[in-house]
């Protein structure tokens, strides 16, 4: 009975033991996958149930009212190239600029705020019609915009080659950009965008190379008058080169002023 007893307390610690060491595995094995799942962030539930949409591009919106910015002075500066805007440009926002963007609009067949996207694009050039409609009432003698009679031997001397000058019609008062190809016994002019071709070939009403058009050049600060030619129409993405008579240009085919190329430049000055 001794012998009984004392085996009985004796295997008491070591049952105590065992299971100390048991627990103590369970919570080795345990804690680590605990400590993963706390450490793993639970996914935040959406809350406006959509993926946000993306930004609107800037540029594709209408300007609010009374904005003033480079891109304001950017669409009014292309929607008067087109003839739509007729008052002044100042990069401010006003109503008359909203007007001219809606007008533009209606000839895309449009709304407004496709037709700011569209703007700039050459493929919607051909709807500027309110340049064509001016300069087809060329005949109607009225001028916006006038120049001054300078000789062609001065006017040469402040032509380069290379250079790029504002061209603006003296019925409509619109402005486009040329550079100087070459110059000779006149000089020879190529727009320096698409779109500065497309609203130059509404000068004429008609598309002939032997149309004329009274304009003004500016060069030194100065407004030139000036004949231009209409050019034939260019395959490929090459622009065409027009001809730009001043006051006593001469021809390269006989060397003497061309009679109806200074009649025009005369128009030009107001004469």
């Amino acid at each position: 009975m001794e012998h009984s007893t004392k085996k009985h307390s004796f295997s008491s610690p070591l049952r105590r033991a065992l299971a100390l060491l048991l627990v103590a595995a369970l919570v080795f094995v345990c804690a680590p996958a605990a400590l993963a799942e706390e450490a793993t962030p639970t996914p935040a539930a959406d809350t406006a149930g959509t993926t946000p949409a993306p930004a609107a591009d800037a540029t594709s919106a209408s300007p609010a009212p009374g904005e003033c910015s480079d891109d304001v002075l950017r669409l009014e500066t292309r929607l008067s190239d087109l003839g739509f805007l007729t008052g002044v440009v100042d990069g401010v926002w006003a109503e008359d600029d909203a007007q001219a963007l809606t007008q533009f609009a209606a000839a895309l067949g449009a709304d407004a705020e496709s037709a700011v996207s569209s703007l700039f694009s050459k493929e919607v050039l051909p709807l500027t019609t309110q340049a064509s409609t001016v300069f087809a009432q060329a005949g109607s003698g009225f001028l916006v915009v006038r120049g001054s009679l300078m000789p062609w031997d001065e006017a040469e001397t402040r032509l380069i080659v290379g250079q790029s000058y504002n061209v603006t019609s003296c019925y409509s008062g619109i402005t486009l950009h040329m550079v100087c190809v070459s110059v000779g016994t006149y000089a020879r002019m190529q727009p320096a965008l698409d779109w500065d071709n497309a609203t130059l070939r509404g000068f004429f009403p008609i598309d002939s190379s032997s149309e004329k058009q009274p304009v003004a050049i500016t060069m030194d600060g100065i407004l030139v008058a000036a004949s231009i030619q209409c050019a034939p129409a260019q395959l490929g993405a090459e622009l065409p080169v027009y001809n730009v008579y001043f006051h006593n240009s001469v021809s390269q085919i006989n060397g003497i002023p061309d009679a109806e190329h200074e009649a025009v430049v005369l128009t030009a000055s107001g004469g």
